[in-house]
């Protein structure tokens, strides 16, 4: 219910009193990540309260998602403000033209949404500047431009398919209704000729 009400932007400076209350909740190098503070995306509510913030270091094609924090106490679903942060960050690593996002986030939902995790013998070469041949690596690969437009492809055909059967289900529900509708007319037609009869009926002089 709350994630329709969030919204997700670029971190500003006006943002980094509650950004240091939120990285010193979580644990977090406060005083480092302020240096950084160009690199965050902040998920605010109507009132405008910060109440998630994420870090995406792009280095060339790649991406670093970094040092998740999260308001302590909040009414808000925590996956709700990381999917409105995800939506975003999507765009801007595709507009960036990142292939690879990588994370150490260890939040369940990161594994829902397309990150896969990656053994240390199985990172690929060579590796970006920020991270290191260990275990633990999370990778989350955009598709290439060729699997890309077939995939829009696929969506489409999916798209026409649902709605040819929304279409033959209109009418459908069409056709029930025509037959609905010409029943009650003949039912009133009935009702009528079988009414007109009985008043004519009543109308006739009594024979002595």
């Amino acid at each position: 219910m709350h994630a329709v009400s969030l919204e997700s932007r670029r971190a500003a400076a006006e943002d980094l009193e509650s950004l240091q209350e939120l990285w010193s909740a979580s644990e977090l190098p406060a005083d480092e990540l302020a240096g950084f503070l160009g690199e965050f995306q902040v998920v605010t509510d109507p009132d405008g309260r910060v109440l998630h913030a994420i870090g995406l270091l792009v280095e060339d094609d790649q991406g670093l998602l970094h040092s998740e924090a999260l308001a302590p106490g909040s009414s808000h679903d925590p996956d709700s403000c990381r999917s409105t942060a995800w939506k975003r960050l999507r765009i801007i690593a595709r507009n960036q033209g990142v292939r690879r996002i990588w994370t150490r986030e260890d939040a369940a939902y990161w594994s829902t949404c397309g990150f896969q995790p990656v053994a240390a013998s199985d990172l690929p070469e060579p590796l970006p500047s920020f991270a290191t041949r260990e275990d633990g690596w999370w990778l989350f690969r955009h598709p290439e431009p060729s699997q890309a437009a077939q995939m829009i492809q696929q969506e489409m055909a999916l798209w026409q398919t649902q709605r040819e059967q929304e279409a033959e289900g209109f009418r459908n529900r069409l056709a029930t209704f025509r037959i609905v509708a010409w029943g009650l007319v003949l039912v009133v037609a009935v009702l009528t000729v079988v009414f007109m009869a009985l008043v004519k009926t009543q109308q006739l002089p009594m024979r002595r």
